[in-house]
């Protein structure tokens, strides 16, 4: 953001103000202009610079030379070699993975894309190492960005260099045609098409891929696509050295997913893990009641609370279990395990709020992630139910 100011601020304020000089015939603005413009050359050299020192920064690694005691808890996780320590707070940890090869190590995932990994003894220590920070993967999604915000900030670089050199030859130009009519649109019309649209594609083009691991699915954002492969869509998942393949059912073309050997090999065991663990068991007799069927939320709402007797489960034919069971069902209608939500809600359940967010912290499914959340907190709405439906 520093640099995109240092080197957009000066030429900015220097072109607006010989427009409002000259439309206004203001002599203030026309000295403004004049004032401010030999800071664009001053203004692009610290923009680079700065964008430079943001890739340093970011791209340096996260290490600590030599034995580490690591200790976690719910809260954090604290470093500590010899007198020094480092507190990084559960906040700051989006997921971890275990990566097996070529030594067992943990990889945890901070905010802003940073990776920071803890080598540990064995596979078993990994997970328990995960569980004590909260970072279960059989309780939580796994979210993983294959690439990082270095990347991002280098080709930022590289377009504001190019930027520079438009604007120099915007304003070469302009100088030619200075007898021509000059207003406000067609500054911020120049403005908009070489700064703020090549700002947002370069930044969608580089953005790292992200991959979410879930209970019911694998999410893949990438560039500007998005895949989302449901567990009962999903037949096939194969490595190649770097590189993991997710096969679709019907789809002879795969997801494919670029990483690290240790990385690639890891999400493959999550994701067969997750996906074991989605295709156990049958759904209970009678859960197809708990879906909306083309009812609206009020509808839905009020006809499961009638199929109640004082909270009696037994006049929907489903026992307390059962609608827990289909909430944590990740290969149930994504309506049905909202309609367990509900049912858990009107009834007033013990721990109806608790359990519903659970089940939405393990899902990959964004929409459906968001409308558990409203849903945990009776707030669910019908914005949130049509993002659901597919």
């Amino acid at each position: 953001m520093l640099a995109l100011l240092s080197i957009a601020g000066p030429t900015f304020v220097s072109e607006l103000a010989a427009i409002l000089g000259q439309k206004l015939a203001s002599p203030l603005f026309g000295q403004m202009a004049r004032d401010v413009g030999p800071l664009r050359g001053a203004g692009m050299l610290a923009g680079v610079l700065l964008a430079l020192l943001s890739v340093a920064i970011i791209a340096a690694p996260l290490t600590r030379r030599g034995a580490v005691r690591v200790a976690a808890c719910a809260t954090g996780l604290r470093l500590t070699r010899g007198a020094a320590a480092r507190w990084i707070p559960r906040a700051a940890m989006r997921s971890g993975l275990i990566v097996p090869e070529p030594r067992s190590r943990v990889a945890l995932e901070l905010r802003g894309g940073r990776l920071l990994e803890v080598q540990v003894e064995s596979e078993e220590e990994g997970a328990r190492l995960l569980a004590a920070a909260g970072l279960d993967p059989a309780a939580r999604r796994v979210e993983i960005s294959l690439g990082s915000a270095g990347r991002e900030l280098a080709v930022g670089c590289a377009w504001l260099l190019v930027s520079m050199l438009c604007w120099r030859w915007v304003i070469s130009r302009g100088d030619a045609l200075r007898g021509l009519p000059v207003d406000l649109a067609s500054f911020a019309a120049r403005w908009l098409a070489l700064f703020l649209l090549p700002a947002w594609f370069v930044s969608r083009g580089a953005r790292p891929t992200r991959v979410v691991v879930g209970s019911d699915g694998v999410l893949v954002e990438r560039d500007l696509s998005r895949d989302w492969l449901p567990y009962t869509e999903l037949n096939a998942i194969q490595t190649r050295e770097d590189r993991l393949f997710l096969f679709r059912q019907g789809d002879e073309r795969p997801v494919e997913l670029r990483a690290g050997r240790g990385l690639a090999e890891a999400l493959a065991q999550r994701i067969r893990e997750a996906h074991e663990r989605a295709a156990g068991g049958a759904a209970p007799r009678g859960a197809e009641a708990l879906e909306r069927r083309g009812r609206d939320l009020a509808a839905w709402r009020e006809d499961l609370r009638k199929r109640l007797s004082a909270g009696d489960y037994r006049a929907t034919g489903l026992t307390p279990e059962d609608v827990r069971h289909t909430l944590d069902d990740a290969s149930a209608p994504p309506d049905r395990r909202l309609g367990a939500a509900l049912l858990l809600r009107v009834t007033g359940y013990p721990e109806a709020q608790s359990l519903i967010r659970v089940a939405a912290e393990s899902t990959a499914d964004d929409e459906l992630r968001a409308a558990l959340e409203r849903a945990a907190e009776d707030e669910l709405d019908e914005a949130s139910l049509s993002r659901t439906a597919r």
